[in-house]
């Protein structure tokens, strides 16, 4: 049997077992599993992009889409960009259902690895980041695809920041002040993302960590967010914090843990975030930056 037919096997055999994991029979439909995985690694996605995404027939979307609506596992949202259409969010519910399945997905793919001897986990594990790199970017090798270029924000790059901010219905308090502790990546001279930070102490907060929706899905946050914390860590900062409504789940993926609001180190109170820029509603996260890990 040739790579590519081992490959293609391999992944049909795999794609079943871990639908079965998935335990979708609870109510949840495969397709709307799948809707769910997308959305929790990618939200603010339109119906039309998860219909390219997934490949599945638009009316099977359509279908997977309103039952979890009806059952509030997402929510529908105005695109600021288009009027005609609308936005998918996970749900407080939705989020706690894409868990589940992320966690029973996840113990699959490590029993599977664990019943492999245990030498043969770093080769495999480099072949597949090489199998990923493929499927991200397929035309990398010829060198066509752009690569993120990170630097430090200027002055000029404030309104495409806050352009950005304002289409995520994100808070702009604070952008001006701190704007010399703000990074932007750039694709082909185009600023597509953008994140700052404050400083207090050795504590600080990762702040307006926003990406263009056309450059979702690419990696480029996970870059993003390990640039900025190795911009803390230079600074000798220890823990990191943030506030977040929507991304929580991304975020543990790298080594965030939820804390209490109530109990954030005093001196992050001065910033305008923690001042009411910021919902009651949004959740605090911090990281002990020698923890982090860029697993999404």
């Amino acid at each position: 049997m040739t790579a590519a037919l081992l490959l293609r096997e391999i992944t049909r055999l795999y794609v079943r077992e871990q639908r079965k994991h998935a335990k979708c029979g609870d109510g949840t439909s495969t397709v709307q599993c799948h809707v769910l995985t997308e959305l929790s690694r990618d939200e603010g996605l339109s119906q039309q992009t998860l219909v390219g995404r997934l490949g599945f027939d638009k009316g099977w979307i359509s279908r997977a889409v309103d039952a979890l609506v009806a059952n509030g596992c997402i929510e529908r949202r105005p695109n600021p960009e288009d009027r005609r259409s609308t936005l998918l969010f996970l749900t407080p519910a939705g989020r706690h259902r894409a868990g589940s399945l992320e966690q029973n997905l996840n113990l699959h793919a490590s029993q599977l690895l664990n019943s492999l001897p245990a030498d043969c986990h770093r080769q495999i594990e480099d072949s597949l980041q090489m199998l990923l790199k493929a499927l991200t970017c397929p035309s990398a090798g010829a060198g066509a695809c752009a690569s993120l270029e990170l630097r430090p924000a200027l002055d000029s790059d404030r309104v495409f920041i806050e352009r950005m901010l304002i289409q995520e219905g994100l808070p702009l308090d604070g952008v001006q002040e701190h704007l010399a502790d703000f990074a932007v990546g750039e694709l082909d001279r185009r600023v597509v993302c953008a994140a700052g930070i404050e400083f207090y102490g050795t504590d600080a907060l990762l702040r307006s960590v926003v990406m263009s929706p056309a450059e979702r899905g690419k990696g480029h946050g996970k870059q993003l967010i390990s640039h900025m914390v190795e911009y803390a860590a230079a600074r000798g900062v220890t823990r990191l914090y943030l506030l977040t409504t929507t991304a929580a789940p991304y975020f543990s993926k790298m080594g965030f843990v939820h804390v209490d609001r109530a109990l954030l180190p005093q001196a992050l109170q001065q910033s305008r975030e923690l001042q009411g820029a910021c919902p009651a509603s949004a959740s605090a996260m911090s990281l002990h930056v020698d923890q982090f890990h860029a697993s999404v």
